[in-house]
């Protein structure tokens, strides 16, 4: 499949952050030149995230081409498949974050929870700190030559995204390592939370999604695959997130979704691990 040009975002993006103002999605996806859309006519055939993938939608984009973006080909490619397939879920809004956005959005993470235990942040457990701050991970920490696209449906209060990386050496293999490591914490220990943060207090919830899909998945990527859901109360009200990490190769793909409670449901597991596969499949077509 030759890959459509999707829109290039150039403005702020939603991300899945626990320990960060910037872990609220927006109910919609925004309509400025920034974000310029797709055709949600042609792109999903029923405009409905149904949990099945029966919608015969593929992604049309009337913006600016990928061209731009620093990434190689295959990873862009990989990441409008997985995009397309979030399309026939529904998903009719989307579009790759720009270079500049996205080296925006690493200074954030690296700022903020690389650093460790969030100086800002009192968390309950204390012991929970560092895990819960060093789990903000995104492959776009790897470097410039990775790839995100965010995508959005109108029956979806939040945003999704699919993120692309190539590991490139000892130092990333650690990383990504660690990262599941942490993510194993917070799972086995840290499920239930409490945390301060600006003055405001919050009540998280972190738990295990069962995946469905691993019939096809190698023994090597299933240790490589980590799966979690979140809840987070506090504030201006509860925000639900859902992320699938895993690894083909040396290749990294994370599908995330943020905003309504739908976003952390069985359903949205399904759709991520689809997306995923999509990805994974045009991953080894390129090789």
């Amino acid at each position: 499949m030759k890959p459509v040009p999707l829109p290039v975002f150039g403005a702020a993006l939603a991300a899945a952050l626990l320990l960060s103002a910037c872990g609220s999605a927006p109910d919609e996806a925004p309509d400025d030149a920034d974000h310029s859309g797709v055709d949600g006519d042609e792109a999903a055939a029923d405009g409905e995230t149904d949990g099945d993938g029966d919608g015969d939608g593929e992604a049309q984009g009337d913006g600016a081409s990928a061209a731009g973006l620093s990434a190689p080909d295959r990873l862009i490619t990989a990441a409008q498949e997985g995009a397309g397939r979030a399309a026939s879920f529904g998903f009719t809004e989307m579009g790759f974050v720009s270079d500049e956005v996205a080296g925006s959005y690493r200074e954030l993470l690296e700022e903020n929870s690389l650093a460790g235990e969030d100086p800002e942040a009192q968390v309950s457990p204390e012991a929970c700190a560092q895990p819960l701050a060093a789990v903000d991970f995104s492959p776009l920490l790897l470097g410039e030559e990775t790839v995100r696209a965010d995508y959005f449906a109108d029956s979806f209060s939040g945003a999704g995204s699919i993120e692309l990386a190539t590991l490139d050496g000892e130092a990333d293999q650690e990383r990504v390592a660690e990262h599941l490591e942490n993510v194993a914490a917070l799972l086995d220990s840290c499920r239930d939370t409490e945390f301060t943060l600006d003055g405001i207090d919050y009540e998280l919830r972190i738990e295990e999604p069962t995946l469905q899909d691993q019939d096809g998945v190698s023994s090597e990527q299933a240790e490589n695959t980590a799966a979690y859901s979140w809840e987070r109360s506090g504030g201006e009200g509860t925000t639900f997130a859902q992320i699938l990490f895993t690894q083909v190769d040396d290749d990294i793909i994370m599908v995330s979704f943020t905003g309504g409670e739908a976003a952390g449901s069985a359903e949205f597991t399904s759709i991520a691990e689809a997306i995923a596969a999509e990805a994974s499949a045009a991953l080894e077509t390129a090789e």
